[in-house]
């Protein structure tokens, strides 16, 4: 039937952690019993219902989508395919932000998981080498080493996402995009969640930064001052989305699409 699937060593690495990742969440369901506070609440629950249901569309629109945008030769689409040959200085330098910001996101999100209930308080008391870390890296750097725990989290996160796209112009706009999501940030954001459900699972309901409490409590960082409300962007929520954007990753995910819209026959 012609339906040969083109398998890249990123899509090796998608879907070994994809497969990883599941493993991981089938042994966290069976070790850690979700409490009345750790279940999502209905609001994730239509949430991620909704994420995967859009995925399904993605999914079952992906082969006409890429023909679309393959025989129409747009501007935006020879855009997203140029490869753009940056000075080494400006590669080195976006080397060392991506490098810069994964350690100081890294730094943030072991400290907030090691903290558990307690808070980075708690953390840094216990693991005496974080506040060293600290005290020697992240918190010399003006202004956003005196905003909150969160932001600056995001804030180094975007930071490397932004060097690694950078770095890799070179093999083509879409390509740097799709690699420095697929295989970089959102796998980092499954890590962190699964390990966030191991050590606190309770959390999981919880706004997955403190400037991402709609829906909830703006409680400041303090999950004792919360009243009620259920978040709208949530540690499940991401873990779903994030979960999901690691596998369309999956080469095999054209072939549903493939074959659906060769049967109509809209495929060549």
């Amino acid at each position: 039937m012609g339906m040969q699937v083109k398998v890249t060593p990123g899509d090796v690495v998608a879907v070994t952690f994809f497969v990883g990742a599941v493993f991981w969440v089938l042994t966290l369901m069976q070790e850690i019993p979700l409490d009345t506070l750790a279940t999502p609440t209905p609001v994730s629950i239509v949430e991620m219902g909704a994420a995967v249901s859009v995925f399904v569309a993605c999914v079952i629109v992906l082969q006409p989508a890429k023909e679309i945008i393959e025989r129409s030769g747009s501007s935006i689409s020879r855009l997203l395919r140029l490869r753009v040959e940056l000075p080494r200085p400006v590669r080195v330098a976006a080397l060392v932000l991506f490098v810069g910001g994964t350690f100081a996101f890294a730094f943030w999100s072991i400290a907030d998981v090691l903290g558990g209930y307690n808070g980075y308080g708690y953390s840094f008391s216990t693991y005496p080498i974080l506040q060293v870390i600290h005290n020697s890296t992240i918190g010399l750097v003006p202004i956003i080493g005196s905003r909150d725990k969160g932001t600056q989290a995001s804030f180094y996160f975007t930071l490397a996402i932004l060097g690694l796209v950078t770095f890799r112009l070179n093999r083509g706009i879409w390509t740097a995009l799709k690699d420095t999501v697929t295989l970089y940030a959102a796998p980092c954001l499954v890590a962190f969640e699964l390990a966030l459900w191991n050590y606190a699972p309770e959390d999981m309901t919880w706004h997955v930064t403190d400037y991402l409490w709609m829906g909830g409590t703006n409680d400041g960082g303090y999950r004792a001052l919360d009243v009620g409300g259920a978040f709208l962007v949530s540690n499940w929520l991401v873990l779903c989305v994030a979960l999901l954007i690691v596998a369309s990753r999956i080469p095999w995910m054209s072939l549903p699409s493939r074959v659906i819209w060769r049967r109509y026959g809209t495929e060549p």
